[in-house]
């Protein structure tokens, strides 16, 4: 047995493709057909791929570009509009307070029409009450006059002359303010 497997490894050293049953024209064949099936997928299949591959890699640049500019656009309308809103709070601030102030403007301006109206109307009651003292004053002074006058013709029982009865009138009206004066 040593000595089949020694003969058999010899011959096999010796002629590789005839000790596997194999002719040299076929090997060169297969390999022939292996290098034009090799070279048919390379240009067939393999740079077709690769060409495709190189497209989309360049879409996805693109599309990443693209991205990378939107990304950018966004940020700037989104730093726009942080913008415009905080503005847009200042102005409302601002609205705000001039409408604060236009109101307290306005109150005081009622306020100051309100105290006016009020001290119209004081003044007007104080002219009022002035003409109607005069009024009561004068009512009072003739009321004394005529009391002054029965009581003088009383104790005088007699009648006095209209003269004399102003005389004797103002006089007591005039000593009757200066003690009320007083």
């Amino acid at each position: 047995m040593t000595n089949v497997f020694m003969q058999t490894a010899a011959q096999l050293l010796a002629n590789p493709f005839e000790a596997l049953g194999l002719e040299w024209q076929s090997v060169v064949l297969h390999l022939f057909n292996l290098v034009v099936l090799t070279v048919g997928l390379y240009f067939l299949l393999f740079k077709p791929v690769k060409k495709m591959i190189r497209e989309r890699q360049e879409k996805i640049r693109k599309i990443e570009k693209d991205n990378a500019a939107l990304s950018e656009e966004v940020k700037q309308m989104k730093e726009s509009t942080e913008q415009v809103l905080s503005d847009a709070k200042k102005e409302a601030a601002v609205i705000r307070e001039n409408a604060v102030k236009e109101a307290n403007r306005r109150a005081d301006d009622i306020v100051g029409r309100a105290r006016d109206e009020a001290k119209n109307m004081i003044a007007q009651t104080e002219r009022s009450l002035g003409e109607e003292r005069r009024g009561l004053q004068k009512e009072i002074e003739r009321q004394i006059a005529d009391v002054s006058v029965l009581v003088a013709e009383k104790v005088l029982e007699k009648n006095i002359a209209p003269e004399d009865n102003k005389k004797l009138i103002e006089d007591c009206l005039t000593e009757w303010n200066s003690h009320e004066k007083r």
